[in-house]
């Protein structure tokens, strides 16, 4: 059981690292796990028809409280071992009807044949029948299980009272209990009935009155003359009764009316109190002396334990840039190699010789401390670095340390490791073991994101294959016999040819299957495993959700991994590794605001200036810093630049700036995340005129003002006379109108339909051009959060403008980026957190909270609009709720068929009588018609439930789904489709066009779309009731159509 659950383990963990990783080496030990199980599954079908069985049960009749034995022949006619084989054996009790289960294994050799030998102990008289219920055995690495096609074997064993051994009873008066007259009579007279007692012949036994007396009865005739003389007398009993198997063939065709159990007998001592009978010993005798290597034996020890050690030394070597000495090879495979020796000493020299070792090594340990210590820092130290690299975790690196320290490290880790090893795989053989020694070590490689040498791997694996076979070759020492008898050092020497030849073979057959596997798998490992990409998602989300909130709490916030690094999310400006995985239950950033904010706020992290066909990158910053040497700045000019939108709005003092308190809890701490329009104080790192490096774990705070308030107070200073930091303005809005307006090439059809755009309806404006981008991405792409990835070396952009045409918040926002620099306008690719408005809640002090968790995670282009600065425009699908996005998102209902396809009188066959034509013709036509009413009965139904947000899976899903429904209705009645939901234009045509909604009722609508957008789980039954009572109020009391003139005059007002 043991061995069968750490199989199973190792099988899932391949599982999930193929499902989670994709990697061409996870896939491929996937893929080569999956042959392998086919490899066993044949070999334990050739295995099963290669055994046969014969029992046998003594000749002559048991004496009752005497052991009797039941032996098993077995034979193996393949050259394979067979390294565990179970025998079931089934006793019946004819007389009780009790069934006995007597199990026994046995391991074979090549071509041999061995007895497994049962010795029980009958308490009570009787006939059992004794049948060879089955025959099962294992492939040699224990995963399948087969059962051999013997044939039923069933023999009879009659156990006589004890009175057979000189201790009869005395016989019993004829008629003293009345039993024997009323049997005699029933009988017609002509037999004398008595118990049995030494000297009877088995034909003499009465099996029917025995069976109702539950004692062993013989009959003797009265004599010859009365038995021929008696009408009704019984002479034909020989013919009746016939020899002893016979006899209880014919009594089993009657069985006592009793109620049958099975029971087990299976340790020494045990006994059945029903039936009497008890289980003695067991014993497995070899037929054929096997032949000893005990040189073959320890080479296949040593070449275990050395691919063991190796291929882990290998692995963590190359999977964590380790690079190990020469010289510590061959001293790990004299290690090796003493562990081996060591395990085939005596007893008592094994125990002396290790304590002997263990003070060894605690005084060489002492001696050598220094060095071990600065070995393992520096080993500690290229783990730390990797795992830095791959996670963007914050462990500290130790610098420092020679080779000499290095090797002498890892020898002194290598000898109790090599040991532990060697006692688990040769000592005990135990899989389960092994298995929970060496699978921290794959978990923490693909946690890391590791990647191994193949070589290592495979090494790896056929070390670990071989041990397996070898735990599959138990050492049944109960069933051996005493350990001073022959017997038992033939059934030892078998178990070690069996053992050490299965590990010598599953390691071959390894390497041997691995190497052409991984060549003729190669073309297919690159194959995307799309279908594949749920289920990793959902088992990476669940992995990662439970890492990121568990390392920092064991590691004492040393390990704290962020939630951009470890999913493999955009952070770093790829476009082809996904869109962030969304781990549940993980706080990224923790929001506290002075003033509820009345938008979305936008939280920049990442900042993308250029493109180079597969990546954002960072924008130049030393370009920055040679331009910004002319703007007459003061002291830091990235700092200045940075400030410089609020220090513009700020500059007439009329309005006031708000606080926001950013608390990075599991965010990545590469970035600094501010809101638009913020104050950066000296403290803080600007990368050029980019993102602002991370700083420490402290909080940070920010005066900024929000975007509405900056533009109206931006906008009333550019009829002012222009101030230095206008003219620092200017400048900074030329610099960014050059660097950032390239378009990459091969976009040219997308340059054409930009250019006819803007010059057929004269898009100058910003808004104008952002509205356009937004219903052109919105109409012709759809939003999926599982998009297809592009083929490796592909332009993601380009492959999701003209092939997949799906994609997330990251390709909506780099196309977007891509069509404002065609528009002429300075456009970036940013990646950072929305929080929208409704997420903030007010706290007993009076200011506002939001907690931000990974799916608050968002991409978005920024423009620069002269006089301003930079503003984010959003594109993503589902952000803003319009009439196209609603409709992509709605499953269309289908069409009406308005064509009747029931027959006329006049297509009706003319040798048919039109008496029954016309009949016919109705009723298809009234079925026609009653089918198209129950039809739109239906479609109606399924309608009003979609409207209504019914069927969708979360809250947040239905409350979105009724969102649409309204915004579609609004929509029929007079609101322009590309009007975003959360513009003012919106809000206004909602009250027009609804007078009995309240104002509070109005904002409660959007604030409950935008939770439902961008807080993930946070709706409830009652807000999407709240939502549907909305959706009533508006279509029951809302206004007809309105024409687009209204519509616009009623935005001016």
């Amino acid at each position: 059981m043991a061995g069968k659950l750490g199989r199973a383990l190792v099988l899932l963990v391949l599982l999930a690292a193929a499902l989670i990783t994709q990697a061409p080496l996870a896939v491929f030990l996937l893929a080569f796990a999956l042959v392998l199980l086919v490899l066993l599954r044949l070999d334990a079908a050739y295995l099963r028809r290669q055994v046969t069985a014969e029992l046998l049960v003594p000749d002559k009749p048991v004496i009752q409280g005497e052991d009797f034995t039941l032996t098993v022949r077995l034979r193996n006619r393949s050259r394979l071992p067979i390294p565990a084989l179970v025998v079931l054996l089934n006793a019946a009790d004819e007389w009780g009807g009790g069934q006995i289960t007597l199990r026994c294994a046995a391991m074979l050799g090549g071509k041999e044949s061995a007895e497994q030998r049962i010795t029980l102990n009958a308490g009570k008289s009787g006939v059992w029948s004794i049948a060879v219920r089955g025959i099962t055995l294992r492939d040699h690495l224990g995963v399948f299980t087969a059962a051999c096609p013997a044939a039923v074997q069933s023999q009879s064993i009659c156990v006589l009272p004890a009175a057979a051994a000189g201790k009869a009873k005395a016989e019993t008066a004829p008629d003293e209990d009345g039993d024997e007259a009323d049997t005699r009579a029933a009988l017609g007279g002509s037999y004398e009935l008595r118990e049995y007692r030494d000297g009877d012949t088995i034909k003499q036994v009465h099996w029917k009155l025995s069976a109702k007396l539950d004692r062993l009865m013989v009959r003797e005739p009265l004599t010859a003359l009365r038995a021929a003389l008696t009408p009704g007398g019984d002479l034909d009993g020989a013919e009746e009764w016939g020899d002893f198997p016979q006899q209880a063939a014919k009594h089993r065709k009657n069985p006592p009316k009793r109620k049958k159990e099975r029971t087990a007998l299976s340790r020494r001592g045990a006994a059945d109190p029903g039936s009497g009978l008890k289980f003695v010993d067991r014993v497995l005798v070899s037929t054929q002396r096997p032949a000893a290597h005990p040189a073959l034996w320890l080479a296949a020890d040593a070449a275990l334990l050395l691919a063991l050690t190796f291929g882990l030394l290998l692995v963590l070597s190359t999977g964590f840039g380790i690079a190990v000495p020469l010289w510590v090879w061959p001293t790990a495979a004299a290690f090796c190699a003493g562990w081996a020796l060591f395990l085939r000493a005596p007893q008592a020299l094994r125990r002396w010789g290790l304590l002997a070792g263990v003070i060894v090594y605690l005084v060489v340990l002492f001696i050598c401390q220094r060095n071990f210590l600065a070995g393992a820092q520096q080993c500690a130290g290229n783990i730390a670095q990797s795992l830095n690299a791959r996670l963007g975790s914050a462990l500290p690196v130790a610098q420092g340390g020679s080779a000499a320290q290095l090797g002498l490290f890892l020898l002194l880790a290598a000898l109790p490791v090599t040991g532990a090893l060697a006692a688990a795989a040769l000592r005990r053989a135990d899989a389960l073991l092994l298995d929970l020694m060496l699978l921290p070590v794959v978990v923490l490689l693909a946690l890391a994101g590791a990647a191994p040498a193949v070589p290592a791997c495979l090494l790896l694996l056929a070390g670990w294959m071989g041990a397996w076979a070898a735990s599959c070759s138990v050492q049944r020492r109960a069933l051996w016999g005493r350990r001073d008898t022959e017997n038992y050092r033939q059934n030892l020497c078998r178990h070690y040819n069996i053992q050490k030849s299965a590990a010598l073979a599953a390691g071959g057959l390894c390497l041997a299957l691995a190497l052409p596997c991984w060549w003729l798998l190669r073309p297919a490992l690159g194959v995307p495993l799309g279908w594949l990409q749920p289920a990793a998602q959902r088992v990476e989300s669940a992995a990662l959700s439970t890492a990121i909130t568990w390392l920092p709490r064991v590691s004492g916030g040393r390990l704290n991994i962020q939630v951009e690094a470890a999913a493999g999310g955009v952070a770093d400006g790829a476009l082809s590794q996904g869109g962030g995985i969304q781990v549940s239950g993980v706080t990224d950033l923790a929001l506290t605001a002075s003033d509820k904010p009345e938008e979305t706020v936008y939280l920049r992290g990442f900042i993308g200036g250029s493109y180079d066909g597969t990546t954002w990158q960072v924008p130049d910053a030393d370009a920055f810093d040679s331009a910004a040497m002319n703007w007459k700045t003061e002291d830091n000019a990235r700092l200045t630049i940075a400030s410089l939108p609020f220090l513009r709005t700020a500059y007439d003092g009329t309005a006031q700036p708000q606080t926001l308190t950013v608390e990075r809890i599991h965010a990545d701490t590469q970035y600094t995340y501010a809101p638009y329009n913020a104050y950066w104080g000296d403290y803080y790192t600007i990368q050029g005129d980019g993102a602002a490096a991370g700083q420490t774990a402290q909080d940070d705070v920010f005066l900024y003002y929000p975007r509405d308030t900056a533009q109206t107070q931006l906008e009333a200073r550019a009829d002012a006379d222009p101030s230095v930091l206008d003219r620092m303005e200017a400048s900074y809005a030329a610099y960014a109108a050059s660097r950032y307006t390239a378009v990459p090439d091969g976009y040219d059809e997308l340059q054409t339909l930009c250019d006819e755009a803007k010059k057929d309806q004269k898009l100058t404006e910003a808004a104008d051009i952002g509205d356009y981008i937004r219903a052109y991405l919105n109409t012709n792409y759809q939003y999926n959060a599982s998009a297809p990835q592009p083929p490796e070396g592909a332009d993601p952009i380009r492959y999701f403008l003209t092939e997949s045409k799906q994609g997330y918040s990251v390709q909506f926002a780099s196309a977007a980026v891509v069509m404002f620099r065609m528009f002429g306008l300075p456009a970036r690719y940013v990646v950072g957190y929305a929080a929208p408005q409704s997420l903030f809640t007010q706290q007993e002090d009076g200011n506002w909270h939001a907690i931000l968790q990974d799916d608050n995670a968002h991409a978005w282009a920024e423009v620069y609009i002269s006089g301003q600065g930079w503003t984010p425009m959003e594109m993503t699908p589902g952000v803003l709720v319009s009439a196209q996005q609603a409709d992509l998102r709605t499953d269309p209902l289908p069409e009406t068929q308005g064509q009747d396809t029931a027959p006329t009188a006049g297509e009706s066959s003319a040798n048919e009588p039109a008496a029954t034509i016309v009949p016919r013709s109705r009723l298809v036509l009234a079925a026609l018609l009653g089918g198209g009413l129950l039809a739109a009965a239906v479609l109606l139904v399924l309608a009003r439930r979609h409207a209504m947000g019914y069927g969708r899976g979360s809250c947040n899903a239905r409350v979105l789904a009724v969102f649409g429904s309204i915004y579609r209705l609004l929509v029929r009645r007079g609101l322009p489709p590309d009007t975003p939901s959360d513009a003012p234009e919106f809000a206004a045509f909602l009250q027009s066009c609804v007078p009995a909604l309240e104002p509070q009722d109005a904002e409660a609508l959007l604030a409950l779309a935008q939770a439902a957008q961008f807080g993930a789980g946070t709706m409830t039954e009652q807000d999407t009731d709240k939502m549907r009572k909305l959706y009533q109020i508006i279509k029951h009391t809302g206004k007809r159509k309105q024409s687009q003139k209204s519509v616009e005059k009623q935005s001016q007002e």
